[in-house]
């Protein structure tokens, strides 16, 4: 009996500083692949542009594919792969697509911002990014996309049609609801971000980028401090397009002392962080997802968050909305969760039920079910 080959694009699954998709890859396959090699009369193969460390207990069917080569790898060496030896169904967790793939090929597009934020990007990132969403969907056989706003974005920037879409969430975070750090620890990590026990601080964390709407975050924080001056606000993430808009509105709100910017923080610094904010804020223009939302939630930490693309959805009933082109509404979202505490409680009561809804568990059962 002829074995069926199922192919996974691995290539962002191990990364030092991984980003959303990276983050993704990694949480989803170590729960995919299991699942997938529990049939002996299926290989599972797992591409990738160079060795890396699979998961504990790979089962037997599951094999590593090393194809090197480092620029536009799918383009041109995981495509030509696909070309001479391809599998019976390809999933790529990205949304770039290699030339020759399988009739039976599923994609993830997480979301589609370069459309709403040009400026973000250069010509030739833009046209690449561009060209592999319309390659996507005028190939792939089913696309997984995070959310319904994403599936919407689609369906009306490409006329994508609704029946191969298919929303899968992504899982919240693995770390437990309490996490307790050592005191020696604890001081360490206080002493590098320049923080006290007691501070009290709102935490946003992300690349640090005008898409995230950081400016008006920081004029809404300036009200906040109007009536509340011993409250930081912590930007953790690295720079991006408009990151010199974000230094200057600092600057000209006088908030040096109060506003601090570590730069890109490790998965540990970043729980740390969360775990010991009064707020955690992503007031984005545009999000594919917003997993910042439930890693808030899985600390019981409360959030304010936009009320448009992805945010209302992913926070259902358990965050503070807020308009994000209007810096006083952010403000006064801030200010409510500052001083309410019984609405606070409130909030976090139903995040406690919200976040319970996404898994990756979930999210690979309902893969799992689109590759076999």
């Amino acid at each position: 009996m002829k074995k069926n080959v199922i192919g996974i694009d691995a290539s962002r699954y191990k990364h030092d500083n991984p980003t959303g998709v990276e983050w993704y890859s990694y949480h989803l396959l170590n729960r995919l692949v299991p699942l997938l090699g529990r049939d002996h009369n299926s290989e599972i193969r797992l591409y990738a542009p160079e060795d890396f460390q699979l998961m504990e207990d790979t089962p037997f069917n599951v094999k590593k594919k090393i194809i090197p080569g480092k620029k536009y790898w799918t383009i041109f060496h995981f495509s030509k792969e696909m070309l001479f030896n391809r599998p019976n169904v390809l999933f790529v967790p990205s949304h770039t697509l290699p030339y020759f793939c399988p009739r039976k090929s599923i994609v993830t597009i997480h979301d589609i911002a370069f459309k709403f934020f040009k400026d973000a990007y250069t010509r030739k990132e833009y046209w690449l990014q561009n060209r592999a969403v319309k390659r996507a969907v005028r190939k792939a056989w089913k696309i997984i996309v995070p959310s319904e706003a994403t599936k919407n974005d689609l369906i009306k920037e490409y006329k994508c049609k609704a029946e191969k879409l298919v929303v899968i969430p992504h899982g919240g975070p693995d770390y437990p609801k309490l996490i307790q750090w050592k005191d020696a620890e604890k001081k360490e990590l206080l002493k590098k971000f320049g923080l006290k026990e007691r501070d009290l601080y709102v935490f946003f964390v992300g690349r640090l980028e005008r898409k995230k709407n950081l400016v008006r975050l920081i004029e809404g924080f300036k009200r906040v401090l109007n009536e509340y001056p011993d409250w930081k606000l912590v930007l953790a993430g690295g720079k991006g397009n408009g990151y010199e808009e974000i230094v200057e509105a600092v600057d000209k709100q006088g908030l040096s002392e109060n506003v601090l910017m570590p730069g890109y923080i490790s998965e540990k610094e970043k729980q740390f962080l969360m775990s010991g904010a009064r707020i955690v804020a992503l007031p984005s223009l545009y999000e594919g997802f917003g997993l910042p939302i439930l890693e808030a939630f899985a600390l019981r930490r409360p959030v304010v968050t936009s009320n448009i693309s992805s945010m209302p959805e992913v926070a259902g009933g358990g965050a503070h909305l807020v308009n994000p082109l209007d810096a006083i509404d952010i403000g006064v979202g801030l200010k409510r969760l500052v001083s309410d505490g019984f609405y606070v409680n409130k909030l976090i009561v139903q995040a406690d039920e919200q976040v319970e809804k996404f898994s990756w568990e979930k999210a690979a059962l309902k893969t799992l079910d689109l590759l076999v």
